[in-house]
């Protein structure tokens, strides 16, 4: 069962389809930054769906609290999403970057070699940690909290009811 898999995932990684994209990525560190983006919000995306499938797979939790916690579980992956893509896009932008490179290293000159070098190298690192760190560890949680509160006291109201 292995091999197959394992030879599918060679064959892609040897195809020209990757190695276009690789070298897209070498030559352009926009693309590469939206290209890393995207990558990180996929994978947590993915992470929240399989939480979502575990939950209504889950016997341990009773059945009336299932739909509860998958719909907080879907709830928190779609504004970890949404946040994470808002901020590093936002963090990407040309105007962003350039008022902070500019700031971090005035020391350099901004024609030489070395400040775009820097500017290229900071934009990637700090849209994937502003990101990750700041959209889905200080935003979400102040975002997802009142909407948490506000689905919970749905599900009691709806409990209720159905006594």
């Amino acid at each position: 069962m292995i091999k197959p898999i394992e030879k599918g995932l060679n064959n892609f990684a040897h195809s020209s389809f990757v190695k276009r994209h690789i070298d897209k990525c070498i030559q352009n560190p926009e693309f590469l930054t939206k290209t890393l983006l995207a990558t990180s919000v996929s994978k947590d995306v993915f992470a929240y769906a399989l939480r979502v499938h575990n939950t209504m797979k889950n016997n341990e939790i009773p059945e009336d609290k299932k739909s509860f916690v998958a719909k907080m579980d879907a709830t928190t992956g779609f504004i970890t999403a949404i946040v994470q893509i808002s901020t590093g896009l936002t963090l990407a932008n040309k105007k962003v970057q350039g008022a902070i490179c500019k700031r971090l290293f005035s020391s350099l000159d901004k024609n030489s070699k070395q400040f775009k070098q820097a500017s290229s190298g900071f934009a990637v690192v700090s849209t994937l940690v502003g990101a990750t760190l700041l959209a889905k560890r200080i935003l979400v949680p102040l975002i997802s909290a009142p909407i948490a509160g506000y689905l919970e006291n749905n599900h009691k109201n709806d409990t209720k009811k159905a006594i």
